[in-house]
Parts: C-alpha cells; structure tokens; sequence
C-alpha cells in the first residue's frame, strides 16, 4: 500500500525494488508451507469435532474458522505478489484480491479475539456460560464474523478511485487515507480487539495462576497458560507492525508529515510489516499445537485407567 512515484522529486521506486525481491523470498515460503499447514488444522479440528462432539466442539469451530482464514490470505498470496507489479488485466480482479487478502486479515482478528473471550468467560465463569457456548451459537458468531469483515470490505471498492496509474495494493486514492475510513478501520478493526484480548488474556493467566496451589490440573492449565501467552505474542507480533504503519502512512497521505526520506522511510516499513504480517497464517500453528496438546491432555485426564476399566468390567459381570 505504497505509492510507486509521486509528484515532485520523491521516488518509491528503490524501495519497491527491494519488496520485490523480499516479497518473493518470503510470499512463497509462507505460500507452501501455509497452505500445508492449514490443511493439515483443518482436517485434525474437524477430526476432534467429529468424534468428540459435543465436546470441544466450541474450541474445534473457532479453530476451523481461524484456519480457513488463513487459507484465504494464502490463496490470495500468488495473485498478490503478481498484481503488485503490473496492472491488472481489468480493475475488477485487483478489487477481487485486495479484498480477499484484507478480509482474510481481519477475520482473524475478530476470531482471534473472540476465541480469546472466549475462553476467558470459560475460565472465569465456567457454570454460567456453559450453555452459552453450544456448537449451534458458536457457529452462529462465526457467520457473523464472516458477515462483519465481508461489510467492511466495501470502503475497498474506492481505493483506486479516479487514480489512473495504479497496480494493486499501491497508489490508492485519496479517500481510501480519508479519517472517516481510516479511522474506523483503526479502531474497530485492530485497537477495540486488541484491548479485549489484552484483557481476556491478562485475566485468564491471573486467574489459572492464582489456581496453582489449590488444583491437582496444574500441568493441564499450564499448557493453557502457555496457549493463550503464544497466541498473544503471535497476535502482536503479526499485527501491531502493520496498523502503526498504515497510522503512519495516514500521517504521510494527509500531510502531516511531507519529509521525502521520512516518507521513503514508512513506505519500506509498511510493505515490510504487510509482507511479514502474511507470516502470520504459518504462525497460527503454534496456536493449534497448543490447543490439540490441551485436547489430548484433557482426554488423558479423563480417561480411565486400566485398573479401572478391570474394575468395571468386574462389577458389570457380577451385575
């Protein structure tokens, strides 16, 4: 989301010269291993949400929708490293592809946030929400996720408004930088979620803390501690490089701040976090090692021992 030349003496053509070279390092990495990798999450999810239903059905449908996500920021990954340097064949396959790759972004977000909500309400209130988290409503958050980032697409179909010289993800028109589209997108799209999971995580992690010396599941809660702490970091790590540069980029477009070399400078540091931010799809990973590692756990826990099962076995004989 650069510009390749502006009028005067700035050039951006030395910067996208490097992210032309950098993106092809790093987009076909991601590409391969992203699209095995979410595969792979979607078929063991759908695996525990089949033979352990009801279960972790919750769990399983939040997953499954965080990994299809992700396969769509895949998917839109070839088109994007294509389009990035030619124009598109016609307008309407560029439009197509920016809004893949952002609802893809932003519906992880939003589940990323509500998996974390998610899970603080059932550590703090494990009675109270347990009917709260039936299969049939947690699919129903998920619809309106899709529903919400789908809406919030449409500012994407202005973003190379009157602009005649464009390729995708560059050049956008001047309202795309407008406050009254950037500013929402900010808010509700990162810093509202952002704070939510801040909060849930803090909390969940103070709360199974404070439980280590008064439950016999330690091991089982620190292998939840840990899930939410890496699911956490990959959120930050993923995508707080990307919004300070898109605020930074709004500074640039509405003229706070003109300096040539600064404006080289945030345009690097945008396509940088863009590029590295497309990591986050093969990141998401670790999240499900976590959680399946919590699944088994939980299974082993609740699973008879063998003693037990002779034990039963006896009593339903004499029975």
């Amino acid at each position: 989301m650069s510009q390749l030349d502006t009028s005067g003496n700035c050039s951006f053509r030395d910067v996208d010269t490097v992210m032309r070279t950098l993106q092809l390092a790093v987009h076909i990495p991601t590409f391969l291993l992203g699209l095995l990798l979410n595969l792979l999450a979607i078929r063991g999810f759908s695996t525990f949400l089949k033979k352990r239903w009801p279960a972790y059905a919750a769990t399983s449908i939040y997953m499954i929708n965080l990994a299809v996500f992700d396969l769509l920021l895949v998917l839109s990954l070839p088109f994007k490293m294509a389009l990035s340097h030619v124009r598109p064949p016609f307008p309407s396959l560029c439009t197509l592809v920016e809004c893949l790759y952002f609802i893809s972004m932003y519906g992880s977000i939003f589940t990323i946030c509500f998996i974390s909500l998610d899970r603080f309400l059932a550590i703090r209130y494990p009675l109270l929400v347990s009917h709260l988290r039936s299969p049939r409503k947690i699919f129903g958050i998920c619809c309106t996720i899709w529903a919400l980032v789908w809406a919030g697409s449409i500012p994407i179909y202005s973003f190379h408004e009157k602009v005649e010289k464009y390729t995708c993800f560059h050049n956008m028109s001047d309202g795309t930088w407008s406050a009254k589209v950037f500013l929402p997108l900010e808010v509700f799209g990162f810093l509202l979620p952002t704070a939510i999971m801040a909060f849930c995580s803090s909390r969940s992690v103070g709360i199974l803390l404070g439980r280590r010396n008064h439950t016999q599941d330690w091991v089982q809660q620190r292998s939840c501690i840990w899930t939410i702490v890496v699911s956490l970091a990959v959120f930050v790590v993923s995508f707080l490089p990307v919004h300070l540069g898109f605020f930074l980029q709004f500074l640039v477009r509405n003229g706070f701040i003109v300096e040539c070399r600064a404006r080289q400078s945030i345009s690097l540091f945008l396509q940088l976090s863009l590029c590295f931010s497309n990591v986050n799809c093969c990141l998401d990973v670790f999240c499900y090692y976590f959680v399946i590692r919590e699944f088994r756990m939980d299974l082993m826990a609740h699973r008879p021992s063998r003693i037990q099962l002779v034990l039963q076995d006896t009593l339903n004989t004499r029975g």
